[in-house]
């Protein structure tokens, strides 16, 4: 009798532990400029709390229309979009009524392989003399709705440059895909949002375009389902070792 007492108690613990093992999975949609902060976040997230952050990346855009496309809650359990983007999911009927949560701020930005000259973009004139002098520049596809693509189409039209430069501008699905190629020497200048660019190795960061032609955009973080997980993920997105990570990938303070 004291043998089956022992090994029920023994079953007993061990459903327990495997019960915590096996927290909920959290459903992220994030954009791609919180790809790099995201895989340092997740595993940290799982150690405290058992459960597990599964996050798919995309534009801004797609994500937002994603979100705004499915029931409340079917899509995902939390989102890092763009502020604006943030917003427009709540105006949609999409989120929570939780407050959402600020992530940092980030700039579209030009980068070089590293080790290259830096070129001069203090200045409009300097950016456009830089722009001109490149032998090619990659930046994310507008149609597909980053951010970073779609400001930097605007500026090309703003320095009436479109005309000129078309035979060495090139568009790519992503803004990591512009960084990776850029990296590797495929193209000279690549336009991507500062998270994007920091983070990654074989890039030099030339800097942010100047003003009047720059652009900085807020981040925030949302809840667009009530699972309790996904609260706790939230309030892990506020502390400070989330926010390092955050810092260390490009997002600046606001």
């Amino acid at each position: 009798m004291q043998i089956k007492s022992i090994q029920a108690a023994c079953a007993a613990l061990l459903w327990l532990s495997i019960g915590q093992a096996c927290g909920d999975e959290v459903r992220v949609l994030a954009a791609g400029a919180s790809k790099a902060a995201l895989e340092r976040i997740a595993p940290e997230f799982s150690r405290l709390t058992g459960h597990l952050l599964r996050a798919s990346y995309d534009t801004v855009g797609a994500q937002r229309d994603l979100v705004l496309a499915a029931k409340p809650g079917a899509a995902a359990d939390l989102v890092i979009l763009s502020q604006s983007a943030v917003e427009q999911l709540r105006t949609g009927g999409r989120l929570t009524g939780a407050p959402s949560q600020p992530i940092g701020i980030v700039a579209v930005s030009l980068a070089t392989r590293e080790g290259a000259t830096l070129p001069d973009i203090s200045t409009p004139q300097a950016l456009q003399q830089t722009l001109l002098a490149a032998s090619s520049i990659a930046y994310a596809d507008p149609a597909r709705g980053a951010t970073a693509g779609t400001h930097f189409d605007k500026v090309l039209d703003r320095l009436q440059l479109r005309a000129t430069l078309q035979a060495k501008l090139t568009l790519l699905p992503f803004g990591v895909d512009v960084i990776k190629d850029v990296a590797i020497g495929k193209f000279a200048l690549g336009v991507s949002q500062s998270s994007e660019i920091l983070q990654h190795k074989g890039i030099a960061m030339v800097g942010p375009l100047p003003a009047p032609y720059g652009l900085s955009t807020a981040y925030a973080a949302a809840l667009s389902s009530e699972q309790a997980a996904a609260r706790q993920l939230l309030e892990h997105l506020a502390s400070d070792s989330a926010m390092q990570h955050f810092r260390h990938s490009g997002f600046l303070p606001e």
